[in-house]
Protein backbone atom coordinates (compact mmCIF):
# COMPACT_ATOMS: atom_id res chain seq x y z
CA UNK A 1 0.00 0.00 0.00
CA UNK A 2 1.50 3.38 -0.67
CA UNK A 3 1.42 6.28 1.29
CA UNK A 4 -1.49 8.12 0.67
CA UNK A 5 -4.94 9.58 2.21
CA UNK A 6 -5.47 5.69 2.37
CA UNK A 7 -2.63 4.81 4.80
CA UNK A 8 -5.03 6.64 7.44
CA UNK A 9 -8.05 5.38 5.51
CA UNK A 10 -9.72 8.54 5.09
CA UNK A 11 -12.26 5.66 6.02
CA UNK A 12 -13.39 6.99 9.97
CA UNK A 13 -13.57 4.21 12.15
CA UNK A 14 -15.16 2.88 15.15
CA UNK A 15 -13.49 4.59 17.66
CA UNK A 16 -13.15 4.47 21.40
CA UNK A 17 -14.13 8.04 21.79
CA UNK A 18 -16.65 9.67 20.43
CA UNK A 19 -14.71 12.31 18.04
CA UNK A 20 -17.02 15.35 17.44
CA UNK A 21 -15.06 17.75 14.55
CA UNK A 22 -17.52 20.59 14.06
CA UNK A 23 -16.10 23.22 12.10
CA UNK A 24 -17.60 26.47 13.99
CA UNK A 25 -19.44 28.20 11.29
CA UNK A 26 -18.21 31.89 9.90
CA UNK A 27 -19.69 34.66 11.81
CA UNK A 28 -20.25 37.99 11.08
CA UNK A 29 -18.46 40.86 11.66
CA UNK A 30 -14.65 40.86 10.71
CA UNK A 31 -13.15 41.40 14.30
CA UNK A 32 -9.76 40.77 12.71
CA UNK A 33 -10.08 44.01 10.83
CA UNK A 34 -10.46 42.65 7.72
CA UNK A 35 -10.32 39.32 5.52
CA UNK A 36 -7.08 37.29 6.18
CA UNK A 37 -4.82 36.91 2.76
CA UNK A 38 -3.82 34.20 1.20
CA UNK A 39 -0.26 33.48 1.49
CA UNK A 40 2.52 31.29 1.16
CA UNK A 41 0.41 28.49 -0.44
CA UNK A 42 3.62 25.71 -0.51
CA UNK A 43 4.61 26.29 3.66
CA UNK A 44 2.40 25.53 6.75
CA UNK A 45 3.59 27.85 9.67
CA UNK A 46 2.23 26.87 12.94
CA UNK A 47 3.30 29.48 15.81
CA UNK A 48 3.61 27.27 18.84
CA UNK A 49 4.62 27.49 22.68
CA UNK A 50 6.96 25.03 22.77
CA UNK A 51 9.87 23.62 20.49
CA UNK A 52 11.69 19.97 20.55
CA UNK A 53 13.54 19.69 23.39
CA UNK A 54 15.18 16.88 21.45
CA UNK A 55 15.15 15.29 17.56
CA UNK A 56 16.48 12.10 18.84
CA UNK A 57 13.44 9.65 18.74
CA UNK A 58 15.37 7.39 21.35
CA UNK A 59 15.43 10.12 23.53
CA UNK A 60 12.10 12.33 23.05
CA UNK A 61 9.29 12.38 25.51
CA UNK A 62 7.43 15.18 25.52
CA UNK A 63 5.11 16.26 22.38
CA UNK A 64 6.99 19.18 21.07
CA UNK A 65 9.53 16.63 20.27
CA UNK A 66 7.55 13.86 18.50
CA UNK A 67 5.48 16.34 16.69
CA UNK A 68 8.93 17.23 14.77
CA UNK A 69 10.09 13.63 14.63
CA UNK A 70 7.03 12.29 12.75
CA UNK A 71 8.04 14.99 9.91
CA UNK A 72 11.00 12.97 9.69
CA UNK A 73 11.19 9.99 10.42
CA UNK A 74 7.97 6.87 10.24
CA UNK A 75 7.14 4.11 12.43
CA UNK A 76 5.63 0.31 11.25
CA UNK A 77 2.32 1.48 11.24
CA UNK A 78 0.44 3.73 11.74
CA UNK A 79 -3.35 4.70 13.87
CA UNK A 80 -6.17 4.59 11.15
CA UNK A 81 -7.38 7.77 10.97
CA UNK A 82 -9.65 8.80 14.43
CA UNK A 83 -8.88 4.72 15.17
CA UNK A 84 -6.90 4.44 18.50
CA UNK A 85 -7.87 0.63 17.99
CA UNK A 86 -6.78 0.16 14.63
CA UNK A 87 -3.92 0.47 12.57
CA UNK A 88 -2.61 0.81 8.97
CA UNK A 89 0.98 0.11 7.25
CA UNK A 90 3.76 2.48 6.64
CA UNK A 91 7.03 1.02 6.70
CA UNK A 92 6.07 -2.53 7.44
CA UNK A 93 3.12 -4.16 4.68
CA UNK A 94 1.52 -6.28 7.12
CA UNK A 95 2.25 -7.91 10.76
CA UNK A 96 1.09 -11.45 12.16
CA UNK A 97 0.48 -11.77 16.22
CA UNK A 98 1.59 -15.59 17.38
CA UNK A 99 -0.34 -16.47 20.95
CA UNK A 100 1.53 -19.39 21.87
CA UNK A 101 4.85 -17.79 21.52
CA UNK A 102 3.81 -13.90 22.06
CA UNK A 103 5.32 -12.80 18.90
CA UNK A 104 4.62 -9.81 16.63
CA UNK A 105 5.90 -10.33 13.01
CA UNK A 106 6.18 -7.29 10.48
CA UNK A 107 7.04 -7.77 6.73
CA UNK A 108 9.47 -4.60 6.14
CA UNK A 109 8.61 -2.33 2.91
CA UNK A 110 10.70 -2.76 0.33
CA UNK A 111 11.64 0.31 -2.19
CA UNK A 112 12.51 2.84 1.04
CA UNK A 113 15.32 4.64 1.16
CA UNK A 114 16.72 7.38 3.78
CA UNK A 115 17.37 10.80 3.28
CA UNK A 116 21.42 10.95 3.87
CA UNK A 117 21.66 8.78 0.65
CA UNK A 118 24.91 10.09 -0.40
CA UNK A 119 27.38 7.67 0.57
CA UNK A 120 28.54 5.23 -2.16
CA UNK A 121 28.92 2.53 0.78
CA UNK A 122 26.64 -0.51 -1.22
CA UNK A 123 23.03 -0.54 0.28
CA UNK A 124 23.93 3.02 2.14
CA UNK A 125 20.36 4.36 2.56
CA UNK A 126 17.78 1.43 1.64
CA UNK A 127 15.67 0.88 4.58
CA UNK A 128 16.32 -3.26 5.53
CA UNK A 129 14.89 -4.90 8.31
CA UNK A 130 18.39 -4.62 10.33
CA UNK A 131 17.29 -0.58 10.56
CA UNK A 132 14.28 -1.98 12.26
CA UNK A 133 15.99 -4.10 14.92
CA UNK A 134 18.81 -1.93 15.57
CA UNK A 135 16.32 1.00 15.98
CA UNK A 136 14.17 -0.52 18.95
CA UNK A 137 17.56 -2.00 20.46
CA UNK A 138 19.25 1.37 20.35
CA UNK A 139 16.62 2.99 22.23
CA UNK A 140 16.37 0.45 24.74
CA UNK A 141 20.42 0.36 25.23
CA UNK A 142 20.59 3.86 25.26
CA UNK A 143 17.73 4.12 27.96
CA UNK A 144 18.11 7.96 28.25
CA UNK A 145 16.63 9.13 31.93
CA UNK A 146 13.30 10.52 31.72
CA UNK A 147 13.24 9.39 27.78
CA UNK A 148 10.28 6.91 26.33
CA UNK A 149 12.71 3.27 26.82
CA UNK A 150 10.58 1.76 28.98
CA UNK A 151 7.55 1.91 26.71
CA UNK A 152 9.99 -0.68 24.68
CA UNK A 153 11.39 -2.37 27.19
CA UNK A 154 8.49 -3.40 29.30
CA UNK A 155 6.36 -5.16 26.53
CA UNK A 156 9.78 -6.91 25.05
CA UNK A 157 11.97 -7.61 28.04
CA UNK A 158 9.85 -6.87 31.00
CA UNK A 159 11.94 -4.27 32.71
CA UNK A 160 11.76 -0.76 33.54
CA UNK A 161 15.60 0.34 32.41
CA UNK A 162 18.43 -1.08 30.65
CA UNK A 163 20.11 -1.43 34.05
CA UNK A 164 17.97 -3.87 34.94
CA UNK A 165 18.76 -6.02 32.24
CA UNK A 166 21.60 -6.82 29.59
CA UNK A 167 21.59 -6.97 26.15
CA UNK A 168 21.47 -10.69 25.94
CA UNK A 169 18.07 -10.27 26.69
CA UNK A 170 17.42 -7.09 24.45
CA UNK A 171 19.20 -8.31 21.68
CA UNK A 172 16.77 -11.95 21.55
CA UNK A 173 13.72 -9.73 22.36
CA UNK A 174 13.41 -8.46 18.32
CA UNK A 175 15.17 -10.71 15.38
CA UNK A 176 15.73 -10.53 11.82
CA UNK A 177 13.97 -13.23 9.90
CA UNK A 178 14.72 -12.93 5.85
CA UNK A 179 12.45 -9.65 5.45
CA UNK A 180 10.51 -9.99 8.57
CA UNK A 181 11.54 -8.66 11.68
CA UNK A 182 9.74 -10.48 14.60
CA UNK A 183 9.20 -8.77 18.42
CA UNK A 184 9.01 -11.22 21.20
CA UNK A 185 6.51 -9.72 24.08
CA UNK A 186 7.20 -10.37 27.84
CA UNK A 187 3.04 -10.76 28.11
CA UNK A 188 0.26 -11.10 26.28
CA UNK A 189 -0.89 -8.17 27.93
CA UNK A 190 1.16 -5.82 26.07
CA UNK A 191 -0.46 -7.66 22.38
CA UNK A 192 -2.39 -4.43 21.75
CA UNK A 193 -0.51 -2.00 23.89
CA UNK A 194 2.50 -2.55 22.26
CA UNK A 195 1.00 -1.85 18.50
CA UNK A 196 -0.27 1.32 20.10
CA UNK A 197 2.76 2.24 21.42
CA UNK A 198 5.08 1.99 18.01
CA UNK A 199 2.27 3.53 16.40
CA UNK A 200 4.00 7.27 17.42
CA UNK A 201 7.71 8.40 17.54
CA UNK A 202 8.55 6.07 20.15
CA UNK A 203 8.33 3.25 17.07
CA UNK A 204 9.79 4.88 14.51
CA UNK A 205 12.70 3.92 12.53
CA UNK A 206 16.11 5.17 12.15
CA UNK A 207 19.35 3.88 9.16
CA UNK A 208 21.75 1.84 11.27
CA UNK A 209 24.57 2.46 8.87
CA UNK A 210 24.39 6.52 8.76
CA UNK A 211 23.89 5.98 13.05
CA UNK A 212 26.76 4.08 13.20
CA UNK A 213 28.70 6.31 10.62
CA UNK A 214 27.94 9.35 13.01
CA UNK A 215 29.47 7.39 15.94
CA UNK A 216 26.53 7.00 17.82
CA UNK A 217 26.07 2.62 19.38
CA UNK A 218 27.62 0.18 16.35
CA UNK A 219 25.37 -2.49 17.27
CA UNK A 220 27.71 -4.64 19.05
CA UNK A 221 26.85 -5.68 23.02
CA UNK A 222 30.81 -4.51 23.45
CA UNK A 223 29.56 -0.90 22.51
CA UNK A 224 26.68 -0.80 24.28
CA UNK A 225 27.49 0.43 27.69
CA UNK A 226 29.13 3.57 25.70
CA UNK A 227 25.92 4.74 24.88
CA UNK A 228 23.82 4.06 28.04
CA UNK A 229 22.45 7.29 29.02
CA UNK A 230 24.56 9.20 27.41
CA UNK A 231 24.37 12.37 25.88
CA UNK A 232 23.05 14.51 24.20
CA UNK A 233 23.90 12.33 20.51
CA UNK A 234 24.46 13.27 17.25
CA UNK A 235 21.08 12.62 16.65
CA UNK A 236 19.83 15.51 19.18
CA UNK A 237 20.30 17.76 16.29
CA UNK A 238 20.44 15.81 13.02
CA UNK A 239 17.72 13.85 11.61
CA UNK A 240 17.58 11.04 8.40
CA UNK A 241 14.35 9.50 8.15
CA UNK A 242 12.37 8.32 5.37
CA UNK A 243 10.09 10.92 5.74
CA UNK A 244 7.85 13.25 3.46
CA UNK A 245 10.16 16.07 4.78
CA UNK A 246 14.01 15.99 5.85
CA UNK A 247 14.67 18.92 8.29
CA UNK A 248 16.00 21.79 7.17
CA UNK A 249 17.24 24.36 10.04
CA UNK A 250 17.18 24.14 13.82
CA UNK A 251 17.79 27.15 15.37
CA UNK A 252 17.01 26.64 19.70
CA UNK A 253 14.25 28.55 21.40
CA UNK A 254 13.28 30.51 17.94
CA UNK A 255 12.58 28.29 15.18
CA UNK A 256 12.29 24.44 13.24
CA UNK A 257 12.05 24.16 9.55
CA UNK A 258 11.55 20.96 7.74
CA UNK A 259 11.87 20.53 3.54
CA UNK A 260 10.08 18.77 1.34
CA UNK A 261 11.73 15.62 0.57
CA UNK A 262 12.04 15.05 -3.28
CA UNK A 263 13.20 10.71 -3.07
CA UNK A 264 9.98 10.36 -0.58
CA UNK A 265 8.34 6.45 -1.30
CA UNK A 266 4.95 7.65 -0.48
CA UNK A 267 2.64 10.19 -2.04
CA UNK A 268 4.60 13.36 -2.13
CA UNK A 269 4.29 15.98 0.64
CA UNK A 270 1.43 18.84 0.47
CA UNK A 271 3.51 21.22 1.59
CA UNK A 272 6.90 22.52 0.84
CA UNK A 273 7.97 23.81 3.77
CA UNK A 274 6.50 22.95 7.37
CA UNK A 275 7.80 25.86 10.02
CA UNK A 276 7.76 25.50 13.97
CA UNK A 277 7.94 28.71 15.52
CA UNK A 278 8.14 29.04 19.04
CA UNK A 279 5.98 32.25 20.35
CA UNK A 280 5.22 32.49 23.80
CA UNK A 281 3.19 35.72 23.76
CA UNK A 282 -0.04 35.43 22.82
CA UNK A 283 -0.81 38.98 21.08
CA UNK A 284 2.18 37.85 18.34
CA UNK A 285 0.44 34.71 17.48
CA UNK A 286 -2.84 36.22 17.43
CA UNK A 287 -1.75 39.02 14.81
CA UNK A 288 0.38 36.78 12.94
CA UNK A 289 -2.46 34.12 12.26
CA UNK A 290 -4.89 37.37 11.28
CA UNK A 291 -2.47 38.49 8.84
CA UNK A 292 -1.85 35.07 7.57
CA UNK A 293 1.90 34.98 8.33
CA UNK A 294 0.70 31.50 10.32
CA UNK A 295 -1.25 28.82 9.50
CA UNK A 296 -2.44 27.73 12.89
CA UNK A 297 -1.49 28.76 16.03
CA UNK A 298 -1.68 27.75 20.20
CA UNK A 299 -4.60 29.62 21.43
CA UNK A 300 -4.70 29.82 25.36
CA UNK A 301 -8.67 28.93 26.36
CA UNK A 302 -8.90 31.91 28.10
CA UNK A 303 -8.22 33.97 24.64
CA UNK A 304 -10.75 31.97 22.38
CA UNK A 305 -13.55 34.30 22.33
CA UNK A 306 -11.15 37.10 21.04
CA UNK A 307 -10.92 35.11 17.73
CA UNK A 308 -15.58 34.09 18.12
CA UNK A 309 -16.01 36.74 15.14
CA UNK A 310 -12.93 36.17 12.80
CA UNK A 311 -14.58 34.70 9.67
CA UNK A 312 -11.52 33.29 7.93
CA UNK A 313 -10.68 30.87 10.30
CA UNK A 314 -11.56 27.04 10.25
CA UNK A 315 -12.13 26.04 14.51
CA UNK A 316 -12.35 22.31 15.57
CA UNK A 317 -14.10 22.18 19.24
CA UNK A 318 -15.10 19.67 21.26
CA UNK A 319 -12.01 17.11 20.98
CA UNK A 320 -11.93 14.58 23.46
CA UNK A 321 -8.32 14.74 24.75
CA UNK A 322 -7.05 12.36 26.41
CA UNK A 323 -4.61 14.36 28.28
CA UNK A 324 -4.71 15.74 31.83
CA UNK A 325 -3.10 18.78 33.79
CA UNK A 326 -1.85 18.05 37.06
CA UNK A 327 -0.08 19.75 40.06
CA UNK A 328 3.21 17.42 41.39
CA UNK A 329 5.32 18.02 44.17
CA UNK A 330 8.70 16.45 44.82
CA UNK A 331 8.61 14.90 48.00
CA UNK A 332 12.93 15.06 48.80
CA UNK A 333 13.73 18.38 47.01
CA UNK A 334 17.59 18.92 46.67
CA UNK A 335 19.09 21.01 49.61
CA UNK A 336 20.64 23.13 47.51
CA UNK A 337 17.66 23.90 44.88
CA UNK A 338 17.40 27.60 44.11
CA UNK A 339 13.89 27.54 44.17
CA UNK A 340 13.27 26.57 48.24
CA UNK A 341 14.59 30.11 49.82
CA UNK A 342 16.93 29.58 53.09
CA UNK A 343 16.31 25.74 52.51
CA UNK A 344 14.72 26.34 56.57
CA UNK A 345 11.20 26.22 57.86
CA UNK A 346 11.72 29.67 59.58
CA UNK A 347 9.28 31.73 56.99
CA UNK A 348 11.61 32.37 54.71
CA UNK A 349 12.10 29.03 52.74
CA UNK A 350 10.78 25.52 53.08
CA UNK A 351 13.46 22.40 53.83
CA UNK A 352 13.79 19.35 51.27
CA UNK A 353 11.14 16.77 52.80
CA UNK A 354 8.55 19.70 53.08
CA UNK A 355 6.38 17.45 50.73
CA UNK A 356 7.56 14.18 52.28
CA UNK A 357 4.70 15.18 54.15
CA UNK A 358 0.96 13.88 53.22
CA UNK A 359 -0.95 17.19 55.53
CA UNK A 360 0.96 19.36 53.24
CA UNK A 361 0.21 17.62 50.01
CA UNK A 362 -3.65 17.93 50.98
CA UNK A 363 -3.44 20.88 52.08
CA UNK A 364 -2.40 22.37 49.07
CA UNK A 365 -4.58 19.55 47.21
CA UNK A 366 -7.48 21.61 49.11
CA UNK A 367 -6.25 24.74 48.24
CA UNK A 368 -6.96 24.60 44.75
CA UNK A 369 -10.27 25.65 43.56
CA UNK A 370 -10.70 23.32 40.09
CA UNK A 371 -14.27 24.94 39.31
CA UNK A 372 -12.79 28.43 39.30
CA UNK A 373 -9.62 27.21 37.73
CA UNK A 374 -11.56 25.33 34.89
CA UNK A 375 -13.67 28.24 34.13
CA UNK A 376 -11.22 30.83 33.80
CA UNK A 377 -8.68 28.87 32.15
CA UNK A 378 -10.72 26.69 29.75
CA UNK A 379 -13.92 28.78 29.38
CA UNK A 380 -15.88 25.47 31.01
CA UNK A 381 -14.23 23.34 28.24
CA UNK A 382 -13.08 20.85 30.46
CA UNK A 383 -13.74 18.31 33.41
CA UNK A 384 -12.70 17.17 37.26
CA UNK A 385 -9.35 14.63 35.66
CA UNK A 386 -8.71 11.95 38.42
CA UNK A 387 -5.50 9.91 37.78
CA UNK A 388 -6.95 7.95 34.48
CA UNK A 389 -8.89 10.40 32.23
CA UNK A 390 -12.81 9.35 30.95
CA UNK A 391 -11.84 7.41 27.54
CA UNK A 392 -9.49 4.98 28.61
CA UNK A 393 -9.71 1.14 29.94
CA UNK A 394 -9.69 1.14 33.73
CA UNK A 395 -11.42 4.92 34.22
CA UNK A 396 -13.92 4.59 37.17
CA UNK A 397 -15.77 7.77 37.84
CA UNK A 398 -16.47 6.83 41.62
CA UNK A 399 -12.46 7.38 42.42
CA UNK A 400 -12.77 9.91 44.91
CA UNK A 401 -11.34 13.83 44.25
CA UNK A 402 -9.89 16.51 46.62
CA UNK A 403 -12.19 19.81 46.66
CA UNK A 404 -11.62 23.03 46.88
CA UNK A 405 -11.99 23.79 50.80
CA UNK A 406 -9.86 26.35 52.69
CA UNK A 407 -11.04 25.19 55.89
CA UNK A 408 -10.09 21.54 55.13
CA UNK A 409 -6.53 23.09 53.30
CA UNK A 410 -6.40 25.20 56.49
CA UNK A 411 -6.36 21.83 59.13
CA UNK A 412 -4.00 19.98 57.21
CA UNK A 413 -1.33 22.68 57.49
CA UNK A 414 -1.95 23.14 60.83
CA UNK A 415 -1.80 19.14 61.50
CA UNK A 416 1.60 18.15 59.68
CA UNK A 417 4.17 15.99 60.58
CA UNK A 418 6.89 18.65 60.44
CA UNK A 419 9.14 19.89 62.90
CA UNK A 420 6.70 22.85 63.94
CA UNK A 421 3.91 22.56 66.13
CA UNK A 422 1.68 24.46 63.97
CA UNK A 423 2.92 25.79 60.82
CA UNK A 424 0.64 28.61 60.38
CA UNK A 425 2.44 30.51 63.06
CA UNK A 426 6.18 30.31 60.95
CA UNK A 427 4.35 30.05 57.51
CA UNK A 428 6.52 29.16 54.19
CA UNK A 429 8.28 30.68 51.18
CA UNK A 430 9.00 28.93 48.16
CA UNK A 431 8.78 29.27 44.10
CA UNK A 432 6.67 26.95 42.05
CA UNK A 433 7.12 26.05 38.34
CA UNK A 434 5.58 25.91 34.93
CA UNK A 435 6.61 26.58 31.25
CA UNK A 436 6.21 29.89 30.59
CA UNK A 437 3.43 31.15 27.51
CA UNK A 438 1.43 28.59 29.12
CA UNK A 439 -1.42 30.46 30.51
CA UNK A 440 -3.46 27.78 31.87
CA UNK A 441 -0.53 26.83 33.83
CA UNK A 442 0.09 30.23 35.13
CA UNK A 443 -3.94 30.72 35.86
CA UNK A 444 -3.59 27.46 37.98
CA UNK A 445 -0.28 28.79 39.62
CA UNK A 446 -2.52 32.21 40.37
CA UNK A 447 -5.07 30.62 42.07
CA UNK A 448 -3.12 28.37 44.23
CA UNK A 449 -0.82 31.24 44.91
CA UNK A 450 -4.16 33.17 45.98
CA UNK A 451 -5.94 30.58 48.18
CA UNK A 452 -2.89 29.64 50.29
CA UNK A 453 -2.31 33.82 51.00
CA UNK A 454 -6.07 33.46 51.74
CA UNK A 455 -5.58 31.29 54.27
CA UNK A 456 -2.52 32.82 55.89
CA UNK A 457 0.00 35.35 55.21
CA UNK A 458 2.61 33.67 55.81
CA UNK A 459 1.97 31.16 53.12
CA UNK A 460 3.81 32.63 50.59
CA UNK A 461 4.53 31.18 46.90
CA UNK A 462 6.26 32.58 44.26
CA UNK A 463 5.69 32.06 40.75
CA UNK A 464 8.64 31.62 37.89
CA UNK A 465 7.79 30.74 34.69
CA UNK A 466 10.58 28.33 32.11
CA UNK A 467 11.07 27.87 28.63
CA UNK A 468 9.75 24.32 27.91
CA UNK A 469 12.99 23.06 26.31
CA UNK A 470 15.77 24.21 28.10
CA UNK A 471 14.34 25.14 31.18
CA UNK A 472 11.21 22.90 33.14
CA UNK A 473 11.63 19.29 31.02
CA UNK A 474 14.99 19.36 32.22
CA UNK A 475 14.42 20.75 35.47
CA UNK A 476 11.96 18.54 36.71
CA UNK A 477 14.36 15.66 35.96
CA UNK A 478 16.54 16.75 39.26
CA UNK A 479 15.76 17.05 42.56
CA UNK A 480 15.81 20.96 42.26
CA UNK A 481 11.94 21.38 41.14
CA UNK A 482 10.24 22.05 43.91
CA UNK A 483 6.42 21.82 42.61
CA UNK A 484 4.91 22.52 39.01
CA UNK A 485 2.20 22.64 36.88
CA UNK A 486 2.30 20.00 33.78
CA UNK A 487 0.29 17.42 31.32
CA UNK A 488 0.16 14.52 30.43
CA UNK A 489 -1.25 12.37 27.43
CA UNK A 490 -1.31 9.09 26.91
CA UNK A 491 1.73 7.13 24.99
CA UNK A 492 -1.21 4.18 24.75
CA UNK A 493 -4.74 4.50 25.57
CA UNK A 494 -4.57 2.16 29.00
CA UNK A 495 -4.79 2.95 32.66
CA UNK A 496 -1.41 1.93 32.75
CA UNK A 497 -0.29 4.79 30.80
CA UNK A 498 -1.06 7.11 33.80
CA UNK A 499 -1.09 4.94 36.89
CA UNK A 500 2.39 3.63 35.83
CA UNK A 501 4.56 7.22 34.89
CA UNK A 502 2.49 8.41 38.16
CA UNK A 503 2.98 5.81 40.85
CA UNK A 504 5.54 3.39 40.01
CA UNK A 505 9.29 4.04 41.57
CA UNK A 506 10.55 3.87 37.87
CA UNK A 507 7.70 6.04 36.42
CA UNK A 508 8.03 9.27 34.15
CA UNK A 509 7.39 11.26 36.86
CA UNK A 510 7.35 9.69 40.64
CA UNK A 511 10.89 8.66 40.36
CA UNK A 512 12.16 12.03 40.14
CA UNK A 513 9.36 12.93 42.88
CA UNK A 514 10.80 9.76 44.97
CA UNK A 515 7.23 9.00 45.31
CA UNK A 516 6.05 5.20 45.31
CA UNK A 517 7.73 2.29 46.80
CA UNK A 518 7.29 -2.20 46.48
CA UNK A 519 4.30 -3.00 47.05
CA UNK A 520 2.80 -0.22 44.68
CA UNK A 521 5.19 -1.24 42.33
CA UNK A 522 4.26 -4.90 42.63
CA UNK A 523 0.29 -4.24 42.35
CA UNK A 524 0.88 -2.12 39.19
CA UNK A 525 2.96 -4.92 37.37
CA UNK A 526 0.00 -7.34 38.93
CA UNK A 527 -2.63 -5.38 37.22
CA UNK A 528 -1.47 -5.00 33.54
CA UNK A 529 -0.87 -8.71 33.46
CA UNK A 530 -4.01 -9.93 35.07
CA UNK A 531 -6.32 -11.63 32.62
CA UNK A 532 -9.72 -11.67 34.16
CA UNK A 533 -11.01 -8.15 33.35
CA UNK A 534 -13.11 -7.51 36.36
CA UNK A 535 -10.38 -8.27 38.31
CA UNK A 536 -8.20 -6.34 36.44
CA UNK A 537 -10.72 -3.22 37.03
CA UNK A 538 -11.15 -3.15 40.48
CA UNK A 539 -6.89 -3.50 40.59
CA UNK A 540 -6.81 -0.24 38.82
CA UNK A 541 -9.56 1.06 41.08
CA UNK A 542 -7.29 0.16 44.29
CA UNK A 543 -4.24 2.01 42.43
CA UNK A 544 -6.34 5.40 41.72
CA UNK A 545 -7.76 5.42 45.76
CA UNK A 546 -3.43 4.70 46.88
CA UNK A 547 -2.63 7.49 44.58
CA UNK A 548 -5.88 9.79 46.39
CA UNK A 549 -4.79 8.99 49.46
CA UNK A 550 -1.00 9.33 49.03
CA UNK A 551 -1.76 12.42 47.04
CA UNK A 552 2.41 13.05 45.65
CA UNK A 553 -0.16 15.53 42.83
CA UNK A 554 -3.56 16.61 41.79
CA UNK A 555 -4.78 16.13 38.26
CA UNK A 556 -6.78 19.60 37.91
CA UNK A 557 -8.27 19.18 34.49
CA UNK A 558 -9.29 16.30 31.21
CA UNK A 559 -9.07 19.60 28.68
CA UNK A 560 -11.75 19.33 25.60
CA UNK A 561 -9.64 20.49 23.05
CA UNK A 562 -9.80 23.36 19.81
CA UNK A 563 -8.25 24.04 16.88
CA UNK A 564 -7.49 27.05 15.39
CA UNK A 565 -6.16 27.26 11.48
CA UNK A 566 -6.72 29.94 8.73
CA UNK A 567 -10.06 29.11 6.21
CA UNK A 568 -7.30 28.01 3.41
CA UNK A 569 -6.16 24.70 5.72
CA UNK A 570 -8.41 21.73 4.66
CA UNK A 571 -8.02 18.18 6.14
CA UNK A 572 -7.46 18.01 9.90
CA UNK A 573 -9.22 15.40 11.53
CA UNK A 574 -8.89 14.40 15.05
CA UNK A 575 -6.69 11.43 16.69
CA UNK A 576 -6.26 12.35 20.53
CA UNK A 577 -2.86 9.99 20.03
CA UNK A 578 -1.26 12.34 17.08
CA UNK A 579 1.91 14.65 18.99
CA UNK A 580 1.13 17.90 18.80
CA UNK A 581 -2.16 20.00 18.17
CA UNK A 582 -1.60 20.84 14.15
CA UNK A 583 -2.83 17.44 13.68
CA UNK A 584 -2.18 15.14 10.73
CA UNK A 585 -0.56 17.77 8.54
CA UNK A 586 0.77 15.05 6.03
CA UNK A 587 -3.25 14.78 5.04
CA UNK A 588 -3.81 18.50 5.06
CA UNK A 589 -3.80 21.04 2.06
CA UNK A 590 -3.80 24.62 2.07
CA UNK A 591 -5.90 26.41 -0.82
CA UNK A 592 -7.64 29.51 -1.34
CA UNK A 593 -11.56 28.30 -1.89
Amino acid sequence: MSKSFSRMGWVIVAALLCVSLAILPACGGGGGGGPIPYLNPGVFTEMIIGLPETLDYSAAYDTSSAEMITYVYEPLLAYNGTSITTFVPVLATDWTWNATDMTWAFTIRSGVHFQEVNNLTPGYGNLTPEDVEYSFERTMITDRGGGPAALILRPLVGVETYADTNFTAVDESVEVVGNTVVFHLSSAAYQLIFLQTIAQSFGVIADKEWCIDKGEWNGTAVDAPNHYQVEPTYLFTHMDGTGPWKLNLLEAETQIKFEKWSGYWGTPAPFDWVIGQLVEEWSTRKAALLAGDADYIDVDRQYIHQLDNITDLNVYSGLPQLTSLAFYMVLNISPTSPYIGSGLLNGNGIPGNFFNDSAVRKGFACAMDYNTFINDAYLGEGIRAGLVVQGLYGYNSSVPMYNFNLTQAKWYLEHTGLSVSNLSTIGFKFTLLYNAGNQARKTAAEILQKNLLAINSKFQVSIQPLSWSTGILPLIKTQDATAYFIGWGADFPHADNFIFPFMHTAGTYSKYQQYGNSTIDALIVAALAESNPATQLQDYYDLQVIYYEDCPGYPLVQPVGRRYFTKYIHGFYFNPMIPGNSGPVYYMTKSNP
